[in-house]
């Protein structure tokens, strides 16, 4: 991987991340990043500009990450098909696992304990807004890679 692969990341990622914490209201929640940062404050007892900061960057990283696996796909199959399975399958399984994912990074952060996998939260099964949003992001996501694709071979 070269290092014009991981800028493309890292930007798309931030990119995305932020577009999801604005866009997260309008499915009728609480931004993500203001619900985490009221935890660490209330049980952490961190002060409230470091949770947020904290709750941002914990987001930001996360969202990074999911680039990265869109990437990869991307690069293996850059095929209309493959985008949106890529885009269906992974906002369903980040929805699956995002509530005990988001219970797990908020007990570890609040009491820097590890805690076991079969104490947190059942798997979110349910179809709703937050599936809908995780499936815009990955779509946000997927399209911002094609587009940066696009735009690099048009300068060659």
């Amino acid at each position: 991987m070269n290092i014009k692969t991981l800028l493309t990341t890292l930007v798309i990622g931030l990119i995305a991340s932020v577009a999801f914490i604005v866009i997260q209201p309008f499915f009728g929640m609480l931004t993500l990043t203001s619900r985490h940062a009221a935890v660490y404050v209330e049980i952490g007892h961190y002060r409230e500009e470091y949770a947020v900061i904290l709750a941002w960057l914990l987001h930001g990283t996360v969202s990074i990450f999911y680039t990265f696996i869109s990437l990869l796909i991307y690069n293996v199959n850059k095929s209309l098909t493959v985008s949106f399975l890529q885009i269906i399958i992974l906002g369903w399984l980040t929805t699956l696992i995002a509530t005990p994912a988001n219970e797990w990074v908020i007990k570890l952060i609040t009491t820097g304990e590890f805690t076991n996998i079969f104490a947190l939260s059942d798997l979110n099964t349910e179809i709703g807004p937050k599936l809908w949003l995780h499936i815009l992001f990955f779509a946000l996501v997927v399209v911002s890679i094609s587009l940066s694709r696009l735009t690099a071979f048009s300068k060659r």
